[in-house]
């Protein structure tokens, strides 16, 4: 297929995830992350880090609809995708989301009216219907919690050299990683996959066993913070203020191994997430679960260093 890496090449995707916390939470975390002079802040602040880190692929969590203007105006070159599936959180009747950020934009609703959710932004467009997907509630509830509505989003588009699937999610504990692999699956058809987003599972998590493949698990994923040569063990860096690593950047091991991957701060705090940047090195197409390209990074090997990067 014309425009695909020739066997041996390989090509760099840079990819961002960041729960933004945009209208609080019932923790009370991110109230002093709101304050009108760190919001007026917010745009500038990430699109300055998807620039800096050449970002081709962002995904957020926990979004206002207001947040994905002020990031347009910021990021002309950017496609953005939308999918609200609730209203901000707040008391009673408040939406939060209006609340908060309507002294910085007029548009802080869609015709819908709901204005929570996720987004991405792509470098290089989309091409045909994005999947918008409400996620069940299928796993039980911890005693006293409440189920909130969590959902999925994907979209098609050109990165690098090749065509993939973009996702994004956030999932608590009554939705399995499992439903939203197999969502992303059926969407992907075969695709290159990069599955990103706020898990609120740490990466020894059982559930997560059905998302990493790399040996670390019976799933068909690397992590772009995995360590290199193909050491079997989960972790990266902490992405919450807590100290809890819970955001992944994730891609399909046939097709990508691990780059890097590291949690970023802000000045001022915007959250209480951290960014999370990684790299994730595509690959020519190989056959689907053959143990992973992420064996090929080691450098022991002088046949598997012939392969330039670029």
């Amino acid at each position: 297929m014309a425009g695909l890496p020739a066997p041996g090449d390989t090509y760099r995707v840079n990819v961002l995830t960041y729960n933004v916390c945009a209208a609080g939470n019932r923790a009370g975390t991110c109230v002093r992350d709101l304050t009108p002079q760190r919001r007026r802040t917010w745009a500038g602040q990430v699109s300055a880090l998807i620039r800096s880190r050449d970002v081709d692929v962002a995904s957020f969590t926990e979004m206002c609809y207001a947040q994905v203007g002020l990031l347009r105006h910021e990021l002309p070159g950017y496609h953005l995708v939308w999918y609200g599936y609730a209203r901000g959180g707040g008391v009673g009747r408040e939406d939060r989301c209006r609340t908060l950020w309507r002294d910085l934009t007029p548009h802080t609703a869609p015709p819908d009216g709901r204005t929570f959710g996720v987004a991405l932004a792509l470098r290089n467009g989309t091409q045909g219907p994005p999947l918008r997907r409400l996620l069940r509630a299928d796993a039980p509830a911890a005693p006293g919690e409440t189920v909130h509505p969590r959902g999925l989003l994907c979209a098609r588009g050109d990165v690098g050299p090749r065509r993939s699937v973009c996702c994004v999610t956030h999932i608590s504990g009554t939705e399995t990683p499992r439903q939203v692999t197999g969502l992303v699956k059926r969407y992907a058809e075969g695709a290159p996959v990069i599955l990103t987003g706020d898990f609120n599972r740490e990466p020894g998590d059982a559930q997560l066993t059905g998302v990493y493949g790399m040996g670390l698990g019976d799933g068909g994923y690397t992590e772009a913070d995995a360590p290199a040569c193909g050491s079997l063990r989960r972790g990266g860096d902490p992405t919450t203020r807590g100290g809890r690593k819970i955001d992944y950047i994730f891609a399909s091991e046939a097709d990508y191994r691990p780059g890097g991957a590291e949690a970023l701060r802000t000045d001022p705090e915007l959250s209480d997430h951290l960014a999370l940047a990684g790299t994730l090195i595509g690959t020519e197409p190989r056959p689907r679960r053959d143990g992973g390209p992420w064996r090929g990074s080691c450098p022991a090997s002088p046949r598997r260093r012939r392969g330039r990067r670029r």
